[in-house]
């Protein structure tokens, strides 16, 4: 097969011979004489395009290196056509960017920070490239941006070299060299050699910009990533609006709205604390306003009160019954603790007998239970409630 993504990396379409069709239960796959369409390799995705009228849905790599074109299942094509090869351009640019990038990347992490890469993804609006660092610091992602788009700025000629394994090795490149035989290197002049089958932009200044969208750690390394070309203006101009539209509503400098953030969200987390506090007083006022004579009490609790409120306050009790429900739309919540001289009631007979009757789910152990009952019919709950009070008078008489 001859590959003329290599002889010239910007040729969209050629025609070429269909010389072998393969159905499978997924797909039909195609292998013609020669093609402009490269297959997903080293983490760079595969073409897509026409073949023909047919369309060509990826292109994966042959053990022989060829490029197998993926059409769907139903494809009539047939061995021996001769059809158009046509490139999905902006597909394939955006990676032919992207993958460039990511050299670029690689390079000046390398040359400048001594930052070895580990693995790369080109993804669909991202690139990321996973070092060999447990962490990096900020301020050195902000010196590697800002090298980054000088070297853009620079229009770098990005070149190839054919040389043997030995010659290639000789270069001393940041990383080893994967295949054996002959080598294919990308230079970026003046930046970065290293061996790479893949297809790239013929300039970094095509790269028009690069911005560092965040990292994560992974497998105990720095996995950094980012936006280049369209995506990176697009994601600036968007970032750049957000940051304005936030400059007026908290009406404060760029520089200040980290910290103003910050401030309101430490007033919100105090201000929810004190909320929470404030109902689990009310609930245990609740609690002590129902109480009869002896420590038992039942009652409804306001429709959206969380029960757990009112399990706080049975640690101010020694002897304690008590019955909570609470509408929860078709559903109604209940609680039920048993304390002091209140645990001599068997749980499991207030289960079979009571909650039973209720459709009721839920368990939990001394001296509190809790649950969900698939009821909302008010004179059965009603009846729950007297039932409750009844058995616990009974067995604790």
């Amino acid at each position: 097969m001859e590959k003329l993504y290599y002889v010239d990396t910007y040729l969209k379409s050629t025609m070429c011979t269909v010389t072998s069709v393969r159905h499978t239960d997924k797909a039909t796959e195609v292998l013609t004489d020669r093609t402009v369409f490269y297959p997903e390799c080293g983490g760079q995705p595969g073409d897509c395009g026409k073949l023909g009228p047919y369309d060509v849905l990826d292109t994966k790599k042959a053990e022989d290196g060829d490029s197998i074109l993926i059409l769907d299942k139903a494809c009539p094509v047939a061995e021996g056509e001769s059809l158009e090869l046509s490139l999905n351009w902006e597909h394939r640019y955006k990676y032919m960017v992207m993958h460039t990038c990511q050299h670029l990347i690689s390079g000046t992490l390398f040359s400048l920070f001594g930052i070895g890469t580990v693995a790369v993804h080109l993804g669909e609006s991202y690139l990321t490239v996973e070092t060999d660092q447990s962490s990096i610091s900020s301020d050195t992602i902000d010196a590697l941006v800002k090298h980054l788009n000088q070297r853009i700025q620079e229009a770098h000629p990005v070149i190839y070299h054919e040389m043997s394994h030995q010659a290639a090795e000789d270069l001393g490149m940041r990383r080893s060299i994967k295949v054996e035989g002959d080598v294919r290197i990308v230079e970026i002049v003046g930046v970065d050699r290293i061996a790479c089958g893949g297809v790239h932009a013929g300039n970094t200044s095509e790269l028009r910009l690069v911005v560092f969208a965040g990292q994560e750690q992974i497998r105990g390394h720095v996995r950094l990533y980012f936006h280049c070309g369209q995506e990176a203006i697009d994601n600036s101009i968007c970032n750049s609006k957000v940051v304005l539209e936030l400059d007026s509503m908290l009406s404060c400098k760029p520089s200040e709205i980290v910290q103003k953030v910050t401030s309101m969200n430490a007033a919100l987390t105090e201000a929810k604390s004190a909320k929470n506090a404030a109902l689990k007083a009310l609930a245990a006022y609740e609690v002590k306003d129902h109480l009869e004579d002896g420590g038992l009490c039942s009652f409804w609790a306001q429709q959206g009160s969380d029960l757990q409120n009112y399990a706080q306050a049975v640690t101010e009790y020694e002897d304690l019954a008590m019955c909570i429900l609470c509408p929860d739309g078709n559903r109604t919540k209940w609680l039920i603790a048993l304390k002091g001289r209140y645990e001599q009631v068997n749980f499991n007979d207030v289960r079979a007998n009571l909650l039973s009757k209720i459709n009721a789910k839920g368990g939990g152990r001394p001296p509190v239970y809790q649950g969900v009952a698939d009821c909302n019919d008010k004179e059965a709950l009603k009846s729950f409630l007297d039932g409750f009070c009844r058995m616990v008078s009974s067995q604790t008489a």
